[in-house]
């Protein structure tokens, strides 16, 4: 057995975490931010078997595994307008 971690942004699971710039993590608690635009991507800690391959591996069977994780773990984001190529 091994452990993966596995990242889920929106509708999609990631074997690295997506998009966002490490700079824009917010390392404080949430609250009071309620004018930022803040994006959540949710990191999966999850045993599997050695053989396992992410490329392999169906996002339904993804989901699954995502849903009996061991441990969850929720990234906070800052995004700003040239993150979307506004600036």
């Amino acid at each position: 057995m091994k452990a993966i971690h596995l990242f889920r942004f929106k509708d999609s699971i990631f074997h690295k975490i997506p998009y966002f710039k490490e700079d824009h993590k917010l390392n404080s608690d949430i609250e009071g931010f309620d004018l930022l635009t803040i994006e959540i991507v949710t990191e999966y800690i999850i045993n599997t078997y050695d053989d396992f391959t992410f490329e392999n591996t169906s996002q339904p069977d993804l989901l699954l595994m995502c849903n009996n994780a061991q441990t969850i773990i929720e990234h906070y984001f800052v995004i700003t307008l040239d993150d979307y190529g506004f600036v």
